[in-house]
């Protein structure tokens, strides 16, 4: 394992990504380092992330009854980026973490196109947009993102809700070219708490979030909606020698 400030751009996404799990307990001080699953990475992509200290953490030992620094924080993200290669290993790896030790949360998404900018200027028509669909919940802008906070809604699970502008991020914050097709490119991201092992549940939460995802697609005038991607990750978990390379496909030439 390494320490973040090892590699810079690692280092910076990780300042920005973790900022709000950052806790200031000086017996017990926050702490991200990380392991590269390929050479010579510098994204948070084809990486592991472990946490010390986190805040869900500290909750997680407060609820158990546990000291304080009894858990660490795995985490995988990035999991399939059009701009981004993936590579096989990470499935591998995390396959096997999945079936020893308990996932607290998994996030899972879906890309679209469309003309509503994510923007503070745009937080009342996003927030209409979560009203239709009767999702209630602490709801902030911050830069190119949309918020959901401690949402509460018929998805039983549902911890947070997220939309963003994945162009913006991946052109100006990653500094990546991509191309022409991709200026409309918004992301669409939930987080559910996971009660039980990973397997043993994401079936009935991928249920819960393919329903979201298709209320909020149908509500914008999108009805096509592809799960490929998600049953090849699953499938992936569950069987690692089935793992091949998510290649990248958004970038310009």
């Amino acid at each position: 394992m390494r320490s973040t400030t090892r590699n810079k751009s690692i280092d910076e996404f990780v300042k920005e990504k973790f900022k709000s799990l950052k806790t200031n307990d000086k017996r017990y001080p926050f702490k991200v380092r990380y392991i590269n699953l390929k050479p010579r990475n510098k994204s948070l992509s084809n990486t592991m992330i472990i946490l010390n200290h986190s805040k869900d953490c500290f909750e997680l030992s407060k609820k158990n009854k546990k000291s304080k620094d009894f858990y660490i924080e795995v985490q995988f993200n990035g999991l399939y980026q059009p701009s981004k290669q993936i590579e096989s290993e990470v499935w591998k790896i995390l396959s096997k973490m999945i079936k020893r030790f308990k996932a607290y949360s998994v996030d899972i998404a879906c890309d679209f196109d469309d003309n509503l900018a994510v923007s503070k200027a745009r937080e009342y028509e996003h927030a209409n947009r979560f009203k239709k669909l009767k999702i209630d919940g602490e709801i902030h802008a911050y830069k190119t993102s949309i918020y959901v906070n401690s949402p509460k809604s018929k998805y039983y699970n549902l911890k947070r809700v997220l939309i963003y502008d994945k162009y913006e991020k991946q052109t100006y914050y990653h500094k990546e070219k991509l191309k022409p097709e991709f200026t409309r490119w918004k992301r669409l991201e939930l987080r559910f708490r996971l009660k039980n092992k990973f397997l043993d549940c994401i079936e009935s939460d991928v249920n819960e979030a393919f329903d979201f995802m298709q209320d909020y697609l149908r509500m914008i005038g999108i009805w096509h909606f592809n799960i490929e991607v998600i049953l090849e990750q699953t499938k992936y978990l569950n069987n690692p020698r089935w793992a091949k390379v998510f290649k990248p496909y958004a970038l310009a030439s």
